[in-house]
């Protein structure tokens, strides 16, 4: 390496409605005709009874489907309404088997219900227009009276009420709930109190959003090939309306829900889309927030239309009959003869407090129903929880505390029926009953009072958020898990989980609290806690300690248990950590229980690690293959821009590490361009490579990036040389990847050398070029370049170390050679020649100097040109000879070539300019 002399530092529809039109109905009704009705009037408004036979239903009012045997035996009234362009009979019927499913298959079923439809004129552009006399508004007017005036005629008033709608079927059932409730008349009120459940198939929900109405208008329209120009002008004005009952019926439910008597809410979604037309409703406008959703497996149209072995089928029949059950009078309560306490986990008298942990959950649950602890595994985010469970119930001893473990679905399921079964609720132990949704919905009933449940090891988001596509209740639910979550402003969620990402989802999008590694007094007063021996302990011992174990509880009590178990001092502990990593990592691998933790978690901190990379491996592969790089790196002060390979995206980058960072793996530092990897972290991360035996092969890849990114030593490579040099010593103490990848592991150990020199640490720069050398020259011989260049950066150290002599004798065996295999011209033999002048200088032999350097920058300016680096070298080091030869004219004029080449070329503010700059300023004032 030459450098300048410087004298400064540096399907197909098919239709039905022939076959069901037999009878139509009267005259429709409005809930002013319902205020004076009789017995006798209901005969003439439903036209009752439905022919099992013949399916005769009638197309307007209500028509009575199937009574029970015995009448005064039903618990409930189950009313069936149609959508738009349907009708009573054909929305559903199953035209393939002829299969009218309220009629011929609930009937049997839900025997002991009384089932009931209600027709209404279906036409598109009516049901639209505002000034139609059969708008919704009507429509919802005469289902109420018609309902209203059969439940007073058979003296069924009180029976409770579910509705099963499609559509916009439901949109006139919400405005009828509606205009019940606001109604002046009693009885027309009941229509609403007794409302409890209404089962949505393919409804919208889209509230103020008045282009979505209309284009679902539309898509209706076009389901009948109806005239465009009969529809459009009757779509704004008539979707204004119907966003008008939306939001009014969303109101009706807050406010039962404040009364104590929330109604229940299922809502089902098509999956298929009509020919040529697509989804009518697409699944998040078909679903209400907060409500049970699930998928048919059909058309708009086909979704209401089962035979006995359809899937859809069994999934309305199985909430219609879950609602049904709840109404019957059961053996058990529901409530239990004193608050349930189920946490697994006995009160720790030894317990470090971390109150500020606790003061923020306090804060939180003032405005947050659900809250997260979140932290690397072992932090103590359980034993916090433990904790808070024990402090909730001193403050709320009436209210009830629940543990579910939810490391996976299975156990979050047992937990559930654990509960389920504790609480005594009605059918918990019965196996078509699905478990999950009763003990969601006991939470959710405000008169069960106030309740914690602790969610511990939330750590997988597949097992919260992934939707199963079985359909029975328990193991082949088709909900995802969070839905079975309970919100309550009576109860508060604390979570635990390794991945604060998973916990943010989970507390409705709040952030995390994140549960740090104890402080180094925290740690101290754990180990002592630990065990008498400990307590005894020297203090610098302690703090020794932790900080070796970095202060994570698991790793503290576990080293406690480990040193009380085989009698040790603190000081024989102390030695075994320091003597290599290698026993620290088999220390940490000792699993020595501990009844404080689920019995099914890993009590060793490489096991407990272990788990946290599973879950990324499988969440997200290249954010595993990111923290197996970095463990074998110096694991503070990380590139980002090392973690890079060619084919990632920003994205791939940026979510992987958003990843590492979420289970705590690794943080942030400098605004993110650099990263940290805590110490058993990364040491847990080797032990697992070195059983997986991939540990070499992190190492080699390693190398192969150091030694295509460690840049040579300019000045503008510096902060980057810098900033990898922790790393590059890292790997290449590891002794194999020399043999493995010689080639990569003496480039790299090169262009360190090269950085060292240019940083005045002469001593390891000699022995990297030295250790460089001894590879290039046995993998390619004296002569090769590579090798000639390890030779010449080794004479250079020997020049810059005043050991001019040695540094003489290689340069000329260098120069020698390299006009040999080079050619005298070739760019490292004139550097060798240049190298050597420098030698002759610092040994005072002017001429010597001068005849070299004369002849390098006249073949420097010949074959590269004045402007390039090199010859801007050789005009700088001339200028030098000539003034420390006197000829100060001479080293002027030529001084001053080279800094207006140097601006032009680098810029007038580079550290080479400047230091040029102040030369010249310096001769032309001494010389003046």
């Amino acid at each position: 390496m030459e450098k300048a002399r410087q004298l400064f530092s540096r399907s197909k529809e098919k239709k039905a409605q022939s076959s069901v039109d037999a009878s139509l109905g009267g005259p429709e009704h409005t809930a002013d005709h319902a205020t004076g009705s009789s017995r006798k009037d209901i005969a003439t408004a439903t036209q009752l009874w439905a022919d099992p036979d013949t399916r005769t239903v009638s197309r307007l009012g209500v028509t009575v489907l199937h009574e029970p045997s015995k009448p005064t035996a039903a618990n409930v009234d189950i009313v069936f309404v149609h959508g738009l362009t349907g009708d009573p009979a054909s929305t559903w019927l199953h035209t393939a088997s002829g299969t009218h499913w309220p009629a011929n298959l609930l009937s049997r079923d839900l025997s002991a219900s009384r089932i009931l439809s209600f027709g209404y004129d279906a036409d598109v552009v009516n049901f639209w227009s505002p000034v139609s006399q059969n708008r919704i508004g009507n429509h919802a007017l005469n289902m109420l009276g018609d309902l209203t005036r059969l439940r007073e005629n058979s003296d069924t008033e009180g029976r409770k009420i579910v509705f099963v709608v499609h559509s916009l079927g439901g949109l006139v059932t919400q405005d009828c709930l509606c205009l019940s409730r606001r109604h002046p008349e009693k009885h027309l009120r009941q229509i609403s109190v007794c409302t409890i459940g209404i089962v949505f198939l393919g409804t919208p929900h889209y509230g103020a959003d008045l282009a979505a109405w209309a284009k679902f208008g539309t898509s209706i329209a076009r389901t009948v090939k109806h005239a465009n120009t009969n529809i459009v002008s009757v779509l704004e004005p008539g979707s204004e309306m119907l966003a008008r009952v939306q939001d009014e019926f969303h109101g009706l439910l807050r406010k039962r829900k404040d009364e104590k008597s929330e109604m229940q809410i299922t809502c089902f979604y098509e999956e298929l889309p009509l020919h040529v037309i697509g989804k009518i409703v697409e699944m998040n406008s078909a679903i209400l927030p907060g409500y049970a959703s699930y998928g048919i497996h059909a058309n708009h149209m086909d979704m209401t239309k089962f035979n006995k072995d359809d899937k859809g089928y069994e999934s309305v029949l199985g909430e219609l009959r879950r609602w049904v059950k709840l109404l019957q009078p059961t053996l058990g309560s529901s409530r239990t003869a004193k608050p349930l306490f189920m946490v697994p986990f006995t009160r720790d008298a030894k317990f470090i407090d971390r109150p500020d942990h606790f003061k923020t959950i306090e804060e939180r649950r003032k405005t947050q129903s659900r809250v997260a602890l979140s932290g690397i595994g072992g932090v103590g985010k359980s034993q916090i929880a433990i904790e808070y469970c024990y402090r909730y119930r001193d403050n709320h001893p009436d209210a009830h505390v629940v543990w579910v473990h939810s490391s996976t679905a299975q156990r979050l399921n047992q937990a559930y029926r654990d509960i389920a079964r504790k609480l005594n609720l009605p059918a918990w132990d019965d196996a078509k009953v699905d478990t999950l949704r009763l003990v969601f919905e006991w939470f959710n009933e405000v008169d069960n009072g106030q309740w914690l449940m602790i969610l511990d090891n939330a750590d997988d988001v597949d097992t919260f958020f992934a939707k199963s596509t079985s359909t029975t209740p328990d193991s082949e639910r088709v909900m995802p898990l969070v839905d079975y979550l309970p919100q309550s402003s009576q109860g508060l969620i604390l979570i635990t989980t390794r991945d604060s990402r998973v916990g943010e989802r989970l507390a409705d999008r709040h952030a995390s609290i994140s549960v740090n590694i104890m402080s180094s007094l925290e740690a101290q007063y754990l180990l002592r806690s630990q065990s008498k021996r400990l307590d005894d302990g020297n203090d610098d011992h302690s703090r020794l300690l932790v900080d070796a174990l970095g202060h994570i509880p698991l790793a503290i009590t576990q080293a406690a248990a480990f040193i009380s178990e085989n009698n040790l001092a603190l000081a024989d502990y102390l030695e075994m950590l320091h003597t290599d990593d290698s026993d620290l990592q088999d220390l940490l691998d000792e699993d020595l229980g501990d009844l404080r933790r689920d019995s099914e978690s890993q009590n060793s901190v490489i096991r407990t690690w272990k788990l946290s990379y599973e879950l990324i491996s499988k969440q997200k592969p290249r954010a595993a293959e990111m923290l197996l790089f970095m463990a074998v790196l110096d694991r503070q002060g990380i590139p980002k821009s090392l973690l890079r390979n060619d084919v990632d995206r920003n994205i791939d980058v940026t979510t992987a590490l958003g990843l590492l960072q979420a289970f705590s793996l690794i943080s942030a530092q400098d605004g993110g361009s650099h990263y940290e990897i805590h110490r058993l972290v990364q040491l847990a991360t080797r032990r697992w490579m070195e059983v997986q035996g991939t540990k070499q092969k992190w190492q080699e890849r390693a190398l192969h990036v150091l030694a295509e990114t460690f840049p040579r030593g300019k000045f503008e490579n510096w902060t980057v040389c810098e900033s990898l040099m922790p790393h590059a010593q890292t790997v290449i103490q590891c002794e194999h990847v020399k043999e493995a990848c010689p080639k990569q592991f003496a480039s790299l150990l090169r262009n360190m050398a090269v950085f060292d020199q240019l940083q005045g640490r002469y001593e390891i720069a000699c022995t990297r070029i030295l250790a460089a050398y001894g590879l290039r020259e046995k993998l390619f011989g004296l002569e090769h370049p590579e090798t000639l260049s390890s030779m010449n950066n080794l004479a250079s150290t020997y020049r810059n170390q005043g050991r001019w002599d040695e540094a003489e004798k290689l340069h000329v065996q260098v120069l020698k050679t390299s006009k040999r295999v080079l050619g005298e011209e070739h760019r490292d033999t004139l550097t060798s020649m240049g190298n050597l002048a420098l030698v002759y200088w610092d040994q005072g032999r002017w001429d010597d100097v001068e005849k070299l350097e004369l002849q390098v920058l006249n073949v420097r300016k010949r074959v590269l040109g004045e402007e390039h680096p090199d010859t801007l070298i050789s005009m700088n080091n001339l200028a030098i000879t000539y003034w420390d030869r006197g000829r100060h004219d001479d080293a002027l004029e030529l001084m001053k070539r080279v800094v207006d080449l140097s601006t032009k070329i680098i810029g007038a503010n580079h550290p080479d300019t400047l230091g040029k700059a102040r030369c010249l300023d310096e001769w032309s004032s001494t010389s003046t």
